[in-house]
């Protein structure tokens, strides 16, 4: 349960800024990095961060000691900032860095401060670093550079192994970001791990990408990368076709296979009596040979060229989502031709809900929903007491 001060519309970067200690230090690093890099390159939010040595002598309570945040044109006040890193106050030092951004008082709620005006924030880290109870420098050069800051103002020596500490911090988050591929797409997903993911499945070249996703229902290249394991293989069962669908559709799928439809022949692939194919005389007739290729009729039954793709139970608005023309319409046929070409023929059945099922009036303004003669219109005196399977469209069909 939230505490009764809490504000409903705190946002997270904004908490971090008031309460640093809170959070973790990789997290932190993550969160200030994707803030200051808005609108920009991956990679720039860290130039805005600088990583400084602790000069606290007490145990750290939490990864990072202290948060400072300078805006563009305003005075660094390093005065404040030692002082309250030295002692370790992070709450305070944090809190009064949010307030002067926004201009507040102590007791007025801090307003949004925007990642452009800042211009830089320093943070000191509590379990690692040159200087501090953690740091690789004996106790005595934390002592003597704390008392220098504190009496002398001479700030130049803290500031010179700054520059160490700060490579070393900044390397360690690097390293740490490297091998975790969640924080690398956050970062730099279409520069590098997208293309990567969508390598996988022979689509990582730049001409190859964005293909799918411009036209109504298209697929964004997210999820071809989510499905690069089955794009990638040459052939498809239909179990995971059924799951590929299913996942990305939001439907219940079913594939029926070996669907048998009649095919017309080709006039030159009939038996015609007195006639030779081709119609020149002394040519070898390649119809007609019994036992070869003679043919009766006009039509031929097969059923290695179609499967069935049974969608649902649907509500009706999923059932106009998927009619011809709708967006989940043109989502399907971009898959099925993405994982099998046009070489198979489908044949859509939509499924309706029985609750679904309802009449319609025609002439009449009060119809609970628009009605298409042919796709969704029912003719009925009582509820029904199954769902419908009426509707049925061809994708690839051959004419």
């Amino acid at each position: 349960m939230p505490p009764a001060q809490r504000r409903a519309a705190a946002g997270v970067i904004e908490e971090l800024l008031q309460n640093p200690q809170q959070f973790g230090f990789f997290q932190a690093i993550r969160l200030l990095e994707g803030w200051l890099a808005e609108g920009g390159q991956p990679g720039q939010g860290l130039s805005r961060l600088n990583f400084r040595n602790s000069l606290s002598l007490s145990f750290p309570p939490s990864e990072i000691e202290s948060l400072v945040v300078q805006r563009h044109g305003e005075p660094t006040d390093s005065n404040r900032a030692g002082r309250a890193a030295a002692s370790g106050d992070a709450a305070v030092l944090a809190l009064d860095a949010v307030l002067a951004a926004s201009g507040g008082a102590a007791n007025d709620a801090p307003h949004a401060l925007h990642s452009h005006e800042v211009a830089r924030i320093d943070l000191t880290p509590a379990f690692m670093g040159l200087l501090g109870v953690t740091g690789a420098l004996p106790l005595y050069y934390t002592e003597t550079l704390a008392q220098r800051e504190h009496f002398h103002k001479d700030r130049a020596a803290r500031a010179f192994l700054d520059v160490f500490s700060h490579r070393a911090v900044a390397l360690f988050y690097q390293a740490w970001r490297k091998h975790r591929l969640a924080v690398q797409y956050e970062g730099a997903q279409r520069q590098r791990f997208l293309p990567e993911v969508l390598a996988l499945a022979g689509l990582g070249q730049r001409g190859l990408r964005e293909r799918m996703a411009g036209a109504l229902g298209g697929v964004a290249d997210e999820s071809l990368a989510f499905h690069a394991g089955a794009l990638q293989r040459r052939t498809l069962s239909a179990r995971q076709l059924q799951q590929l669908l299913q996942s990305y559709l939001k439907v219940p799928v079913r594939i029926e296979q070996f669907v048998g439809r009649w095919y017309r022949l080709p006039d030159e692939a009939r038996g015609h009596l007195g006639m030779i194919a081709g119609g020149r005389a002394g040519q070898v007739p390649t119809t007609g040979v019994l036992g070869r290729s003679a043919m009766l009729g006009e039509r031929v039954w097969q059923r290695d060229l179609r499967m069935r793709v049974v969608l649902g139970p649907l509500d009706r608005a999923d059932l106009r989502r998927f009619l011809p023309g709708g967006r989940g319409a043109a989502a399907l046929k971009s898959w099925l031709t993405m994982l099998n070409g046009v070489a198979l023929e489908y044949e859509v059945n939509l499924t309706l809900q029985r609750d679904e099922v309802q009449g319609c009036t025609l002439g009449s303004h009060r119809s609970p929903h628009e009605a298409r003669l042919g796709w969704d219109t029912f003719l009925q005196t009582r509820p029904a007491t199954q769902d419908r399977s009426d509707v049925h469209y061809d994708i690839h069909a051959a004419a």
